[in-house]
């Protein structure tokens, strides 16, 4: 199966749209892998898929994460993204789409601002050739976002907010879905809108960082990123019920 059916059947069976973002920080490994480990049991009926960012790389171990945390997802039936941002020159992307891809992971999130050509054209060759996903980050979720991705830039006819750039680039490159903060509600809207009614949306920062799920979800939001919310609740799997909402809302 590629990546959208995967997470297309797992968003129907367990009748959600959340992605959870595992991105737990510990200085000791073991306690760690244990804590992300049972967040992980306890929701997995309750999510479509899981992001990965590199708190779990860097404090793990790759070989650890894939052992440990993406064997286990894939044995439930949950696909995993890596949240690499890719954003480098073309053989250094590729090289790091290989690796993750190699691990098990389903998706890789990576940056439009790395252009085509010697950019992120080989990475979507890794993943096409894997049937994997590649997810382009179009609009952050932190306030500080709003000084780059709300830019202005000249198009020879008039100029356009970066987003909406790297929105039509998605687009020609037929990204599988992309990354807008669940924080910007009026972006989601408008980026909806230029993508079409088919390209999925991701929308991180629902619950700590301030955004809601349904205003993103009526906004066009098809899945909603979720950390802190869930895995930092003394009870994840009851944040994770609170915060579902059904893939046909």
């Amino acid at each position: 199966m590629s990546f959208e059916e995967k997470i297309v059947a797992a968003s129907a069976r367990n009748q959600t749209r959340t992605v959870l973002a595992l991105d737990l920080e510990d200085s000791d490994p073991s306690r760690l892998l244990k804590r992300s480990m049972d967040v992980l049991r306890s929701v997995k009926d309750l999510i479509c898929a899981i992001k990965i960012n590199r708190q779990l790389i860097l404090g793990l171990g790759l070989r650890a994460v894939a052992d440990s945390i993406i064997k286990p997802a894939n044995d439930f039936s949950v696909p995993t993204i890596m949240d690499a941002k890719l954003n480098d020159v073309g053989h250094t992307n590729e090289f790091m789409a290989r690796t993750y891809f190699d691990a098990g992971f389903d998706a890789i999130i990576a940056s439009p601002v790395a252009g085509w050509k010697e950019g992120l054209d080989k990475v979507f060759d890794a993943a096409r050739s894997r049937k994997k996903g590649v997810l382009l980050l179009t609009y952050m979720s932190n306030p500080g976002a709003e000084a780059f991705y709300s830019l202005r830039a000249d198009q020879g006819n008039g100029s356009i907010p970066v987003y909406e750039i790297l929105t039509n680039r998605a687009v020609e490159w037929r990204a599988d879905g992309l990354i807008v903060g669940a924080t910007k509600p009026p972006i989601i809207s408008i980026v909806r809108r230029l993508a079409g009614p088919k390209m999925p949306i991701y929308s991180p920062g629902v619950g700590v960082q301030g955004g809601d799920a349904k205003t993103a979800t009526r906004a066009g939001a098809t899945y909603l990123i979720v950390g802190r919310a869930i895995y930092a609740s003394s009870d994840p799997s009851k944040a994770a019920m609170e915060l579902r909402i059904r893939p046909d809302l």
